[in-house]
């Protein structure tokens, strides 16, 4: 492969892992969040545990 190609090669996979990251960040925030809006919901009704 010539220079372009690994360059283009090398942009994909960096364009790669920030959509990966930013998907895998994005489900972490949003499973914290429901946790989060689980246990302050639980704390308001202390006869269920």
């Amino acid at each position: 492969m010539n220079g372009l190609a690994w360059t283009m090669l090398v942009l994909a996979g960096m364009v790669g892992a920030f959509v990966f990251a930013t998907v895998g960040a994005i489900l972490v925030a949003l499973l914290l969040a429901n946790v989060s809006s689980r246990l302050t919901r639980d704390d308001e009704h202390h006869g269920d545990y």
